[in-house]
C-alpha cells in the first residue's frame, strides 16, 4: 500500500492529488491506445473490472481481509456492485463490439473506461497492481512509448527515423506480421486472464 502521507497527515494531500491525477490520467489514456481493435478494450476491461471486483469485496470484509492479511476497507464491498456493473456494461457492449463490430467505443467511452477502472483501483487502495491488472494497457503504452522515443532518437541522431515495431500500438504490430484481428483479441483475452490471476495471487503471497 502507498502511504501518501509519510511526510505528515497535513501534507499528505500534496502527493495524494498528483499521484491520483497521475495515475486516472495514465490508465484513461492507456485504455484509449488500447481500443484499437474491435472487442480488445471491452473485453479486457470486464476482466480488470472482475478481478477489480473481487478485491473490492474482500477487502470490505473483516474476516477475508484478517486471513489475506490486506487492509480493511469498511463498506468497500459496495464498490463490487460498481465493479459488477461495469463488467456487465462491458459484456454487454462486447456482444455488439466483437468482430466484426457493429458499433464502436470511441474516446469518449475508452477514456471513462480506463478513468474508471484507475479510481476504482485507487479507492480500493490497490493502484501498485494496476501494471499487472491492467497490464494489456501497460504494455499498449510502453509499446508507444518505446517506438516514439527510438524514432525521435535515431532521426536526432541518423538523419531518419528507426522503428522498433511495425507499428504500434502494438496489437497493429501483430496485424502487420499478418495475424488475424480475432485472433490477437482472444490471445490479449487469455494474456489478460493470466494477469488478473497473477495479481490475485499477490492475496496469499503478502
Amino acid at each position: 500500500h502507498i502511504d501518501y502521507a509519510f511526510f505528515g497527515e497535513e501534507y499528505g494531500w500534496l502527493i495524494y492529488i498528483p499521484a491520483v491525477v497521475f495515475i486516472i490520467t495514465g490508465v484513461s489514456n492507456a485504455a484509449n491506445l488500447t481500443d484499437g481493435l474491435d472487442g480488445l478494450l471491452s473485453g479486457t476491461s470486464a476482466i480488470a473490472g472482475v478481478i477489480l471486483g473481487i478485491f473490492a469485496y474482500v477487502s470490505g470484509r473483516v474476516d477475508f481481509s484478517s486471513f489475506l492479511n490486506i487492509m480493511y476497507l469498511p463498506q468497500s464491498g459496495e464498490l463490487t456492485i460498481f465493479a459488477a456493473s461495469l463488467v456487465g456494461a462491458c459484456l454487454g457492449f462486447l456482444w455488439y463490439n466483437s468482430y466484426p463490430a457493429q458499433v464502436f467505443m470511441g474516446d469518449t467511452g475508452s477514456l471513462a473506461l480506463g478513468g474508471a477502472l484507475g479510481a476504482l483501483a485507487i479507492m480500493i487502495h490497490k493502484e501498485l497492481l494496476l501494471p499487472i491488472i491492467c497490464g494489456i494497457f501497460f504494455v499498449e503504452t510502453v509499446s508507444v512509448i518505446i517506438q516514439t522515443s527510438w524514432f525521435k532518437y535515431t532521426k536526432k541522431k541518423y538523419g531518419e527515423g528507426r522503428r522498433v515495431f511495425l507499428m504500434t500500438p502494438i496489437h497493429h504490430h501483430f496485424e502487420k506480421q499478418g495475424w488475424p484481428e480475432s485472433k490477437i483479441v482472444v490471445r490479449f483475452w487469455i494474456i489478460a486472464i493470466l494477469l488478473g490471476i497473477l495479481s490475485l495471487l499477490t492475496l496469499k503471497l503478502r
